[in-house]
């Protein structure tokens, strides 16, 4: 039985056994339509009163990840999948991760936490992301507000020069923005006073085991929205070990008869998911494997900006 109290902890009994419960629901460890143990069997392996477990029950039940089932038992059911919920695993299977690769147990961990719960979480920090499509501005500025506490005013690279112009007293505690255009970036905001931090956007590796699988000798196009995305996208993949493939750039913003001319000249196409509803307009062939590739923002360079907005500001 995958499931344990401690009883000298600062979290009651009775919720340190609901939240292992539901994290096990959610993880899939009690699968939808098993059976739960007898409140009497897990009373017993878990030492603790019969009540305890009977309330933890029936607040499961309410919440809506089990029903009891008259002469019969306790059965998981398919658990309300709401925005927070899923929210706060996500955050929850982070933090564990971290912890045990960082060495911290995770009783540790919550002693932690719980002598921080009476601390006022600080303000979000304002920041200004820059980057040259509209597309990866959107995503990856998204990506930093889920993953850390900050507000991100977005801005185009090619409108940044306008928008700090007649800028005195600049709001942003550091500009952020990918390698690609740290020096663009950074000798704009260094008369400003601002720190610009350079994140490493990459090919995540779903699309990456993708490629890999492909026969050797395959042709793939790398197909960006325009010139700057492509070789974005291009470098992304470059450090991956894929010599087997042999690789062509394409630019939509070449125009539509030049995209449709390498159709029958390749086997495969990466590209971001807003290109690859674009090459379906274009009458793509079916048969062509089209591989959508969202590079995705690098964890250690996320977590090493986080590190800078914590540090008290000069």
């Amino acid at each position: 039985m995958e499931l344990r109290v401690n009883s000298k902890s600062h979290v009651p009994v009775h919720v340190q056994l609901e939240e292992q419960i539901k994290h096990l629901i959610l993880s899939g460890g009690f699968e939808v339509g098993s059976r739960l143990p007898s409140i009497r069997s897990m009373a017993g392996f878990l030492r603790i009163n019969r009540n305890t477990v009977g309330r933890v029950i029936s607040d499961l039940e309410q919440a809506g990840f089990v029903e009891s089932r008259q002469g019969s038992g306790v059965y998981v059911v398919k658990p309300p999948l709401a925005a927070e919920d899923l929210a706060r695993q996500e955050v929850l299977e982070r933090v564990m991760d971290l912890a045990t690769a960082r060495g911290v147990s995770l009783e540790e961990l919550g002693y932690a936490l719980l002598a921080r719960a009476g601390i006022s979480p600080g303000e979000k920090t304002r920041i200004l992301f820059v980057e040259c499509t509209p597309a990866e501005l959107g995503q990856f500025s998204t990506e930093l507000e889920s993953l850390l506490p900050v507000e991100v005013e977005r801005v185009l690279l090619e409108d940044l020069r306008g928008r700090l112009a007649g800028v005195a007293d600049a709001p942003w505690r550091v500009a952020v923005t990918t390698f690609f255009h740290v020096h663009e970036v950074q000798d704009l905001m260094e008369p400003l006073g601002i720190e610009t931090v350079a994140l490493l956007a990459e090919a995540t590796l779903e699309s990456l085991q993708r490629l890999m699988e492909l026969p050797a000798g395959t042709s793939v196009a790398v197909v960006g929205d325009n010139r700057t995305c492509m070789d974005n996208l291009s470098r992304s993949i470059e450090g991956a070990g894929l010599d087997h493939l042999n690789f062509t750039q394409v630019h939509m913003d070449d125009g539509p008869e030049e995209v449709q001319a390498i159709f029958g000249q390749i086997k495969a196409i990466i590209c971001s998911s807003a290109t690859a509803r674009e090459l379906k307009e274009l009458n793509a062939p079916q048969d062509l494997e089209v591989i959508e590739e969202d590079r995705t923002l690098d964890r250690g360079g996320v977590e090493m900006l986080g590190r800078v907005l914590r540090a008290p500001a000069e």
